[in-house]
């Protein structure tokens, strides 16, 4: 069984579309965590290494952030689809992403969404109301673009 689980998995393409997710308790353990399971995702996908490097920092980013702003576990979600990289983080805070002013790369705290939208494409958040997760909450995204249609991010 387990070889033909191998077989598959060496025949599957790079560049088709898929999606992981995982969740995390409310610990300092948490980030870690994340940047340790993007890399092994994008690393097993060929992603290049700028994307990777900018998407490990990202997530590390955003779950931190949403381990600060509640108690409760906090989901990430990594999905390839029509040649983009999407990661989310979910929390079941409901206010929006804080924006702290003049946050800048040299100071101590808030600058995780300045370095979102340094590091990413595309950033943005919504709120989930009692739909694809309980208790609603918010999902901060960020996006990276495939530059052509036969390159694997």
């Amino acid at each position: 069984m387990t070889e033909l689980a191998l077989h598959h998995l060496a025949d599957s393409p790079l560049d088709g579309d898929w999606e992981y997710a995982l969740r995390i308790p409310n610990s300092l353990l948490g980030p870690g965590i994340v940047r340790a399971h993007v890399r092994a995702v994008l690393t097993r996908y060929q992603v290049s290494s700028g994307v990777l490097d900018n998407a490990q920092l990202v997530a590390s980013e955003l779950v931190t952030n949403s381990l600060s702003c509640t108690r409760d576990s906090v989901a990430v979600r990594l999905t390839r689809t029509d040649g983009r990289l999407r990661l989310s983080v979910w929390d079941s805070s409901p206010y929006p992403p804080p924006r702290p002013p003049g946050a800048g790369p040299d100071d101590e705290s808030g600058r995780g969404l300045w370095l979102t939208r340094a590091c990413a494409d595309d950033w943005g958040h919504h709120l989930v109301i009692n739909g694809r997760r309980d208790g609603g909450g918010k999902e901060v995204w960020a996006e990276w673009r495939a530059p052509s249609p036969d390159f694997a991010l």
